[in-house]
């Protein structure tokens, strides 16, 4: 596909160069290389505790989990209570509740369009390709449009699999 990656080291190396977020490119490769498959393909559906859910879904939804650490996602909260306030309700908790899946819903839309520009820089990297399975495409999941698959290159997936603890 690309530039050989032989170990941890030269895909850090690697993403460092090409990437603008090096450190969530890295994050996005550990859950592609995870859920690869046979041929290292991921996608178009990861199955998840929740269900089936498409690739970039179930990225947006992991990536959101770190993300609830910084004072970008109580700037969300605020924004969408704000937006909200004349459909919440008056019960406190049931308000909160209505908020929190707001901001989740967010969070996790943002996410999946994250993994878009990551994915491009992988591309660049020489470590994934993609392609999109659906609209015009024979699969299983004929007339659902469009869902990306990704192909992790060989050595990539081998080399982030070798590992027992991620870095």
């Amino acid at each position: 596909m690309g530039k050989t990656a032989t170990n941890v080291g030269h895909i850090l190396d690697r993403l460092s160069e090409v990437s603008s977020r090096p450190r969530y490119a890295f994050a996005v490769l550990n859950l592609l290389a995870e859920q690869a498959g046979p041929g290292s393909k991921v996608g178009p559906f990861i199955h998840d505790e929740d269900g089936v859910l498409p690739l970039r879904t179930w990225i947006g939804k992991r990536l959101s989990r770190i993300s609830g650490r910084n004072q970008r996602r109580k700037k969300i909260e605020q924004r969408i209570r704000q937006e909200l306030a004349d459909k919440l309700p008056e019960d406190m908790f049931e308000a909160q509740k209505i908020i929190d899946a707001a901001v989740e819903e967010h969070v996790c839309a943002t996410g999946a369009d994250n993994f878009s520009r990551v994915v491009t820089e992988l591309e660049k990297a020489g470590y994934v390709s993609r392609f999109y399975q659906g609209y015009r495409s024979n699969h299983a999941n004929r007339g659902g449009l469009r869902n990306l698959v990704c192909v992790l290159d060989a050595d990539v997936s081998a080399a982030l699999r070798r590992r027992d603890i991620l870095v």
